[in-house]
C-alpha cells in the first residue's frame, strides 16, 4: 500500500545497492579523515513507496583506515547507522534523505 513501509529481505539487491550509495555518500562526508567505512551487514529494511521509493535501513558499517599505516589511524569501532534513501527511477535521481549513526564497540 502507498505510503506504509513494509518489511523487505535484507538480502534484497535494491537494499544493497541503496545501503552502499548511502554508505559512498556517507564516506565522501568525511573525506578529510584518515580512515572511511564499509558495509558489514543491513540488520534490516523497509520499503516505502511514496512519491519515489524509500529504502529504510538499518546497516552495521567497519570503520577502516584509508592510509597504508594502521598505527597512524586512530582505533577502528563498529558503528550503527539508520539511513533512508530516496529513489525517484523515472527522474533518475537518488539521494540520502536521512541519516543517524552511533559508534558501537572498539575493537582492534
Amino acid at each position: 500500500m502507498t505510503g506504509h513501509p513494509r518489511d523487505v529481505s535484507v538480502q534484497n539487491r535494491k537494499v544493497w545497492r541503496a545501503a552502499q550509495f548511502a554508505v559512498g555518500e556517507f564516506n565522501q562526508a568525511s573525506t578529510q579523515e584518515p580512515f572511511s567505512y564499509e558495509i558489514i551487514s543491513v540488520t534490516s529494511a523497509k520499503v516505502q513507496v511514496v512519491a519515489g521509493i524509500n529504502y529504510i535501513m538499518e546497516v552495521r558499517l567497519r570503520r577502516v583506515c584509508k592510509r597504508s599505516r594502521s598505527d597512524k589511524c586512530p582505533d577502528l569501532k563498529d558503528v550503527r547507522c539508520s539511513f533512508t534513501v530516496t529513489e525517484i527511477p523515472w527522474q533518475h535521481k537518488r539521494f540520502v534523505y536521512r541519516r543517524s549513526c552511533k559508534s558501537q564497540k572498539h575493537y582492534k
